[in-house]
């Protein structure tokens, strides 16, 4: 048992549900994202804004954050048994909190920052309202992100081992299975669907297999718990080869080295072709992730001419509903695909720089977890690299020499990832005579440049308007093309607190934030774009 579940079951006080409302989750603990394993439970909050959250155990907030993208606005709180509690993509603090928090913005003049209180400066009673939920930072709609961690590792542990009350009858489902046959390292995997016959609620039978050689198993897969529609990911998934368990999954614990390593375990090849996540139930020369328990060599098995086995597969949700797959493999010899790719050997040991005319690409050691094959076409004004079958581990960089004199067009030009659609901005620096960026995907680069200004307007008032009577200003900036990097906005000369809202366009000034004595206030706000096109709004507003 992982210290932190020792701690706690040792010193087992009784837990208060974040949220009063019915638990209807919309994500688990480790399931795969298209970046990262999920570290937490995603509560959905009823497609609504502004519920009541509360601290699951008495304790004290070790950490504030509030960034526009990922967690948004967060809470950390450390409990007296070794855990820590994460409640992110609130809408808003609680009122202690927020007032906390709102003077250290206004001190440095910042909306966004990451904030650590002195242990017990804020006291956090079991139960007590920490915040209202949201749907700040990176979050697709209105819903709790709630993590739990070990204190002192602050390795994120699985909040169902927690008693949260979540209802959950319906068994975990299997969409597809697929057979891995490994290949050499210059050679992609091959791997081929089963087809699957449901013989009952809970198993599955596959027509016998006729195969030889090495192989390993991989599924796409899915659990739902009541109340909830949502295809989240499953708690345990095995592999029983003639009764010997080989292979076992179990999501107790992650550790955030496991998250960089999400398409060592989901097949990259099919998640960029068409978006499906197939688990591999092995992993290929690599030290297995923290949640992989091998018994046999990396949870492969070894088909031999003449034999027959049996394959169990078994997959489980926290509540224990369970699905099989049983399948028969008979030893017959047969010939495995081998798709060879033409290109560029890139080996992680080894760093990469390949020149064309005014370009560069450079492969550091460690781009990819193994070896890749790559391709590289160059156009006047486009690279194309590819093909995007390698799951990266670190990024690489992109150069194109700048042959501009004119020093604004220098610095509104920057590197684009091209698509079919439209062109993307990509972070872009000049540094020596070329335009460089890093990335961590493969396609089509190119040069841009935005020259046009961000856009300011006033959403809930007009110009000259008497604001008596109102509690927010609210302003809608937007950029067509890099994107806002900075706001700063102005009452009477004095800097005041625009909460930014990128979803939404918005920025929101409270206005009870500050007392002026005068009547007529002279409004300004500057904003500027990645590329430092810049746009200023004045106006003036009255106000008792």
């Amino acid at each position: 048992m992982h210290l932190a579940l020792l701690l706690w079951s040792q010193n087992k006080i009784e837990w208060v549900p974040p949220l009063d409302i019915p638990f209807s989750l919309s994500g688990t603990f480790g399931e795969p994202r298209s970046t990262h394993f999920h570290l937490g439970i995603d509560i959905k909050t009823q497609g609504k804004e502004g519920w009541e959250v509360k601290s699951v155990a008495p304790g004290h907030i070790s950490r504030l954050r509030v960034s526009l993208g990922g967690y948004g606005k967060t809470v950390y709180i450390d409990h007296p048994d070794q855990t820590s509690s994460v409640y992110a993509h609130l809408k808003k603090f609680a009122p202690k909190i927020e007032a906390y928090i709102k003077s250290i913005q206004y001190e440095k003049e910042t909306y966004t920052l990451q904030q650590f209180p002195k242990k017990k400066e804020i006291n956090i009673a079991a139960g007590e309202v920490i915040g209202y939920s949201g749907n700040t930072g990176n979050s697709s709609g209105p819903h709790l992100h709630f993590e739990i961690r070990d204190t002192k590792s602050q390795k994120p542990l699985n909040p169902l081992l927690f008693n949260l009350p979540v209802t959950d009858n319906q068994r975990p489902q299997i969409e597809k299975l697929f057979l891995f046959y490994p290949q050499n390292n210059t050679t992609l995997t091959y791997s081929e669907p089963v087809s699957l016959q449901k013989v009952n609620d809970s198993t599955y039978h596959t027509p016998i297999i006729k195969s030889c050689g090495k192989m390993g198993l991989g599924l796409q897969m899915f659990d739902r718990q009541n109340l909830s529609y949502n295809k989240n990911g499953i708690y345990i998934a095995e592999v029983e080869v003639n009764g010997k368990k080989i292979m076992q999954f179990k999501f107790d614990q992650l550790d955030y080295s496991d998250s960089k390593k999400l398409f060592i375990n989901v097949d990259y090849p099919k998640y960029k072709e068409n978006k499906n996540k197939i688990q591999k139930l092995f992993f290929q020369n690599h030290k297995p992730l923290t949640f992989m328990k091998s018994m046999n060599a990396e949870g492969l098995f070894n088909v031999e001419l003449g034999k027959s086995y049996q394959v169990r597969v078994a997959i489980e949700d926290y509540s224990g509903n369970s699905s099989y797959v049983i399948m028969y493999i008979e030893g017959t010899k047969k010939e495995i695909p081998n798709k060879k790719l033409k290109g560029k050997l890139i080996e992680p040991r080894l760093d990469y720089i390949l020149t064309m005319n005014d370009k560069k690409v450079y492969f550091p050691k460690r781009t990819f977890f193994e070896n890749a094959i790559i391709q590289i076409e160059e156009a006047k004004n486009t690279i194309s690299i590819g093909p995007n079958l390698f799951p990266f581990n670190n990024p690489y960089e992109i150069k194109f020499k700048a042959n501009v004199v004119d020093t604004l067009k220098l610095r509104q030009t920057f590197i684009a990832k091209k698509t079919e659609k439209k062109l993307s901005f990509l972070s872009t620096t000049l540094n020596k005579g070329h335009w460089k960026t890093k990335v961590k995907d493969m396609g089509d680069f190119t040069l841009a440049r935005d020259s046009v200004a961000p856009k300011i307007f006033p959403s809930n008032f007009r110009p000259k308007q008497w604001l008596s009577k109102f509690k927010f200003i609210k302003i809608k900036i937007s950029d067509d093309f890099s994107g806002i990097k900075s706001y700063r906005g102005t009452i009477n000369g004095e800097w005041v607190l625009f909460e930014y809202e990128p979803k939404r366009k918005l920025l929101t000034y409270d206005l009870s934030d500050k007392v002026f004595d005068l009547v007529k206030h002279e409004l300004q706000l500057e904003v500027v774009d990645n590329v430092g096109n810049k746009a200023v709004y004045k106006t003036t507003f009255f106000r008792k």
